[in-house]
């Protein structure tokens, strides 16, 4: 088998390319490696990032397991220092929202009705439109906006909560309170059409007679 001259070494476009590889990495060696080198911090970074996020959620996690006993406990005042606590030290987590949350709630129970719409509203910001969720915080912001006398927008939420109520009964509970909302707005037309939705939609629920006295005292107040 005879051997390639050099010229033919030089026209064979395998060689060619081999060799200009070779010139390529040896003039950007340096650049190379410092790529290589960001690469790696970047990757190492990313990787120590997520160690300490893990361990600041699972330390949030037990604080915040402490704010749920005293919640259900009743005691509201312990509750929120320590979802302050978890909130100063991992607001960005998911504990942290969770600590929003129960906050919101013994703020609610607290009477502070405002501050408790507030806090609602921030985690509803944070909420994805398809999360479970989110239903439960507009439930609640509904019961705060009511019991701060807003009531139009918590009539709004307290029919958005009712279709997509788990079950008729509930249903049927969430179209009562709007139609209560509804009512104190000054707008009886509109609390009428959820009585009577309940009333002839919902009369398997124990809410429907409910529904037909409330639509008997609407019948009253009318001029």
């Amino acid at each position: 088998m005879s051997r390639l001259t050099k010229q033919e070494l030089k026209e064979d476009p395998f060689v060619t390319w081999a060799y200009g590889t070779a010139d390529r990495v040896q003039r950007n060696w340096v650049p190379v490696a410092v790529g290589a080198g960001v690469a790696v911090a970047i990757a190492l970074g990313a990787w120590m990032w997520s160690n300490a996020n893990a361990k600041k959620e699972s330390e949030a996690r037990a604080t915040l397991a402490e704010a749920s006993t005293n919640y259900w406990s009743g005691n509201y005042v312990r509750t929120v220092q320590l979802t302050d606590q978890v909130l100063a030290d991992a607001g960005g987590t998911k504990a942290g929202s969770d600590a929003k949350r129960m906050k919101a709630d013994a703020m609610f129970w607290q009477g502070s009705f405002d501050s408790a719409a507030v806090l609602y509203r921030e985690v509803l910001d944070r909420e994805r439109a398809d999360s479970p969720m989110r239903t439960a915080v507009q439930q609640s912001l509904a019961f705060a906006l009511e019991s701060k006398k807003e009531f139009a927008p918590a009539a709004e939420l307290y029919e958005e909560v009712a279709k997509k109520a788990p079950d008729r009964q509930n249903a049927a509970d969430f179209y009562m309170a709007a139609g209560r909302a509804w009512r104190g707005a000054g707008q009886p037309a509109k609390a009428k059409a959820n009585f009577e939705k309940v009333a002839t939609e919902y009369k398997e629920t124990t809410f429907a007679r409910e529904a037909e006295v409330s639509l008997g005292e609407l019948a009253g107040e009318a001029p």
